[in-house]
């Protein structure tokens, strides 16, 4: 089987430039898939299978509440990075190029080179250092780098001479993360030196906020003065970049922008909080389900050890089940006697440790093999979600989702319809040579 069977899309790759600029989903309309929707799609799946749902539609709604509160003409940045925080990289990018999502954005340059290989044309900015091999093919394959520090520039010019055609470039400022980025001190040296640059094309301007999802708007008041002072930084020096772009989440949705064309926004696309002093409101939707299925039903006399370690111990009788899910899918080892997963409507506790592959729940009276478990799913129906887990695993929510590892299948629904599956393990793997 190749990734072409793995990878079966009614999604057609696209562009920006040739996609309507609105999602489907109008802000405010119900995007959530139902119990009968995601029944059909479990089916599509196949009950034995542990899965995470992608509930496109939400994704769609979710971009389109985060462009009705950035200022009026904003262009939009959908960061995509880290396997779009878990979701999947290729099923996300495609659903937000197809509703005319004027940027993409990811963190290496490997990351921007899939999109390419996918068939995924809209302009992306590689956020990080451009650390790679493939610089060259990169720069051929029309992807923008981050220009924060002389050795990238470097590297970058290089890169452009090789493949002989310049390099399109964001200027990054360093206004308060001290990560990557030109320091406002050395900003009008740095700015003389690359308007030299042949082998550069400066298209854009840009910083990112340390703060903004902390309540007090004092650390990020501060860093949109020193970002606008850089901006005019720029002006004055003769660089007037096509783009300027400074919020993430927190940013949109405080209203803390700066003096910026483009909004720039991961989590609350996905419906997740940038923090739980900055909220989504309820209209945000969660992206993301994930479901899996008991391979045991077992009953435990008063007493008996369960799991590893022996740091739980029933009380009394209990009926234990065994669900196909572990910490190497991405459940966190610390959700041990904390966390929590819902069969046949009712929450189960998590029993002892989680394991690699399997974790164990108690209280599972009415339980029985192959019954279908919702690990993550809406709060409203009783289930974790990612707001749950970052506390339990002493973490945030976005990190969470972004533990989901590869061999757990996306399957990516539309008006409650399966469209697409993205299933990394399922690949033919290399073959020695003989």
């Amino acid at each position: 089987m190749t990734m072409a069977d793995c990878w079966a899309s009614s999604l057609a790759p696209t562009s920006s430039a040739s996609s309507p600029r609105h999602p489907k989903s109008p802000i405010g309309a119900s995007s959530r898939v139902t119990d009968s929707q995601q029944g059909s799609v479990d089916r599509g799946v196949g009950v034995s299978e542990t899965h995470a749902t992608i509930d496109l539609d939400a994704y769609l709604h979710n971009i389109a509440l985060l462009r009705s509160m950035a200022p009026a003409g904003s262009a939009f940045m959908a960061v995509v990075k880290a396997d779009a925080y878990g979701h999947g990289l290729i099923g996300c990018a495609r659903a937000a190029a197809e509703v005319g999502c004027e940027w993409l954005a990811v963190a290496r340059v490997t990351e921007a080179m899939r999109l390419r290989a996918a068939g995924i044309t809209t302009p992306t900015l590689v956020l990080g250092p451009p650390v790679s091999s493939r610089l060259a093919e990169a720069i051929r394959a029309d992807v923008t780098f981050a220009a924060g520090s002389w050795s990238m520039v470097e590297a970058l010019c290089a890169a452009a001479r090789e493949a002989g055609q310049p390099a399109r470039v964001h200027v990054k400022v360093d206004i308060g993360m001290r990560r990557y980025g030109f320091m406002p001190d050395e900003l009008p040296t740095a700015l003389e030196r690359l308007t030299n640059m042949n082998d550069l094309d400066i298209d854009g301007f840009f910083s990112h906020f340390s703060s903004a999802d902390e309540p007090g708007a004092e650390p990020t008041g501060e860093q949109v003065s020193t970002f606008s002072a850089a901006v005019e930084v720029a002006r004055n020096a003769g660089i007037n970049p096509r783009w300027v772009h400074l919020s993430n989440s927190a940013g949109i949705i405080t209203g803390r922008t700066g003096p910026t064309n483009l909004v720039r926004a991961g989590a609350a696309t996905y419906g997740l909080s940038p923090s739980p002093e900055v909220p989504c409101d309820p209209r945000f939707r969660p992206v993301m389900s994930i479901r899996s299925v008991v391979t045991r039903v077992s009953q435990a006399p008063a007493g008996v050890a369960v799991s590893y370690n022996a740091i739980y111990r029933t009380t009394n009788t209990e009926t234990l089940a065994t669900v196909a899910i572990g910490y190497a899918d991405g459940i966190p080892r610390p959700l041990a006697n904390q966390g929590w997963f819902v069969i046949g409507g009712t929450p189960r506790p998590i029993r002892g440790r989680v394991c690699m592959d399997q974790t164990i729940v108690g209280d599972a009276d009415g339980v029985s093999e192959g019954d279908q478990v919702v690990v993550v799913g809406p709060a409203a129906t009783g289930a974790m979600t990612f707001e749950d887990i970052g506390p339990m695993a002493s973490t945030n929510n976005y990190e969470a989702a972004t533990r989901l590892t590869a061999r757990v299948p996306r399957i990516y629904v539309r008006d409650g319809r399966a469209v697409a599956r993205e299933d990394w393990l399922c690949d033919t793997p290399a073959q020695d040579n003989e």
